[in-house]
């Protein structure tokens, strides 16, 4: 009794398989945050099985990325970089470590606002680097099993019930190659492995996507920190005032200079930040060095006639600082703290003969010192606004304290503090203006001496009031304009590569000639008469859509029949020999 073929209720189809992804660093300020962020972003979605791989760095060559990737069974490893504007860029790299694609999710300048915005934006943003991964992956799994040439055709009455039930799998199903004409006495499986051992050789698209994914690592490799050096240079005209304070005897002159002008170059270099952004990154060496442009006095002494006479007298002033600044970077805002050992220095020249007097009329000053403080820097979109404060403990003041000719024994320390207000008109150029004030007090500790001081005084004032105009340049690795040209390249590099794998899989197909179809035993013709093999894909090899994998039943139902066939062309021969 024949029963009717009734088709069996298909199982309910099998949920989407996560698609697997690595995790690797986030660089830059508020980094533990934001990969937090990032992590829970992509497990909570539901469409991702996510390892985290923390060790792998952004700018890591791109055999690290393949080995991760192999190593975890993912289509893609995803790392990133938030620049001090609070921007987050994210390169997505493929099984095979050539990047696929860079995104960027801008902050405003807030962290806040950063991680909000990754909250509606990422998930979108990542969904198509990570669906071309996929795809990569997928192809380059199917590429060594797939063949671009049409299937052999088949003895009618042996493979008529076969090609009924499988039509799909005949297509897939590897042909069985003819024995060479050359070789009369190699054997079908030899020629067999020669077949398809062939493919896997690369090409000259894949070696050439191959250095492009590498420049590209390369070029990435190359990013640093925050700033690692900036340099200003500018001009300053400054004011001093030299004034007595207390009980004064003798002949002391107060000294004020109206307007004078300086130049002065100053900088700030860390070393660290040109290969990282980590906490060694932000310490670093600063330097100040100012000249006083050639400027003289006046000084108007009472002559014998009543009338005053006037000496000019030359002015000779600089100042210079080296020390160490250590920075903390707040968003985009920047605190900093340094200690430096620095020496200030106004003398005259033509007033020790003033007069007739064998001493000066106005005391030299040489200030060594020791200068902590605090700076502050604030941006405000392009505006960028700045401030510091420092004490400065006197170590040393040549000539102010000099025994028999001014005050022995004087002690003193100072305080300075500025504002600058700049516009960044270009990531690496901003055009400033400041206003400083630096001011010395002394005591000059009068004690009884003998024979007794030439000139006595309670104290003394130093003030120098200037304002300045500058230019600031430096180097950012994690300014905005970096991040985009780095986005930039990984879009060119990324069309490139893609170009090149569709170049590749048109050459392959074009150049792999289909192998010899099997012919049966009765009919086979001598090796001489053997047609040789096409130079070009036939039609329907290149219309024909790539077919899914053979059922692992049917696949097997063809192996043995295949073994079976195996051993047939052998015994032929034996039978014309």
């Amino acid at each position: 009794m024949v029963l009717p073929q009734v088709a069996a209720a298909k199982p309910p189809a099998a949920k989407a398989a996560k698609q697997p992804i690595g995790v690797g660093a986030i660089t830059g300020p508020q980094s533990a945050k934001v990969r937090a962020k990032l992590l829970k972003i992509l497990r909570d979605s539901g469409s991702y099985e996510v390892t985290d791989v923390e060790d792998v760095k952004p700018g890591a060559a791109a055999a690290t990325y393949q080995n991760m990737a192999k190593g975890i069974s993912a289509d893609a490893i995803v790392v990133g970089n938030v620049s001090r504007a609070m921007t987050l860029t994210l390169s997505v790299y493929g099984a095979n470590g050539a990047r696929v694609d860079a995104v960027q999710i801008k902050g405003g300048g807030s962290a806040p606002k950063l991680l909000k915005e990754m909250d509606n934006e990422l998930e979108i943003s990542l969904a198509d680097p990570f669906e071309r991964s996929r795809g990569e992956a997928k192809a380059a799994a199917a590429a060594p099993a797939a063949s671009p040439a049409a299937p052999p055709p088949k003895a009618k009455d042996e493979d008529a019930d076969e090609e009924e039930e499988e039509p799909a799998a005949a297509a897939v199903a590897k042909p069985e190659p003819a024995p060479k004409a050359t070789a009369k006495g190699e054997s079908e499986e030899v020629e067999a492995v020669d077949l398809t051992e062939t493919p896997e050789e690369p090409s000259t698209e894949e070696q050439s996507s191959s250095s492009s994914s590498d420049s590209a690592s390369t070029s990435e490799s190359s990013q640093g920190g925050l700033r690692p050096y900036e340099i200003s240079l500018g001009l300053r005209g400054y004011n001093r005032k030299f004034q007595y304070t207390g009980v004064t005897q003798g002949a002391l002159v107060p000294y004020e200079l109206a307007l004078a002008p300086t130049i002065f170059i100053a900088g700030d270099i860390y070393p660290g930040a040109f290969s990282g952004d980590g906490p060694l990154s932000h310490i670093g060496i600063m330097g100040r060095f100012e000249y006083g442009i050639a400027t003289s006095s006046n000084y108007q002494a009472p002559g014998a006639s009543g009338q005053p006479t006037v000496t000019p007298l030359k002015t000779s002033v600089y100042e210079y600082q080296l020390g160490l600044r250590a920075r903390l970077p707040l968003g985009q805002q920047e605190l900093g703290f340094f200690a430096v050992y620095g020496n200030q220095t106004f003398t005259l020249s033509g007033d020790s003969t003033a007069g007739k007097q064998p001493y000066a009329v106005v005391p030299d000053v040489h200030y060594h010192y020791l200068r902590f403080g605090l700076d502050a820097r604030i941006h405000v979109s392009k505006l960028v606004a700045g401030a510091h404060v420092a004490p400065r403990f006197l170590t040393a003041m040549s000539e102010l304290d000099k025994r028999g000719v001014w005050f022995p024994g004087a002690t003193g320390s100072g305080l300075d503090f500025g504002l600058m207000l700049g516009w960044q008109l270009k990531p690496w150029l901003m055009p400033a203006a400041g206003l400083d004030i630096v001011r010395y007090g002394f005591d000059f500790n009068n004690l009884p001496a003998t024979p007794p001081p030439r000139v006595i005084a309670g104290g003394a004032t130093d003030t120098y009031a200037s304002v300045w105009l500058g230019v600031l340049a430096n180097l950012d690795f994690l300014s905005g304009g970096a991040s985009a040209s780095a986005g930039a390249a990984s879009d060119s590099s990324s069309s490139s590569e893609s170009s090149g794998s569709a170049d590749q899989a048109d050459k392959s197909e074009e150049e792999t000639p289909p192998p010899p179809s099997k012919k049966h035993p009765a009919k086979k013709t001598p090796p001489k008469a053997a047609p040789p093999p096409p130079s070009g894909p036939s039609a329907k090899a290149k219309k024909a859509a790539p077919p899914p994998p053979e059922p692992a039943a049917k696949n097997k139902k063809r192996k043995t029949k295949a073994k079976a066939k195996a051993p047939e062309p052998e015994v032929e021969e034996e039978e014309e020999e």
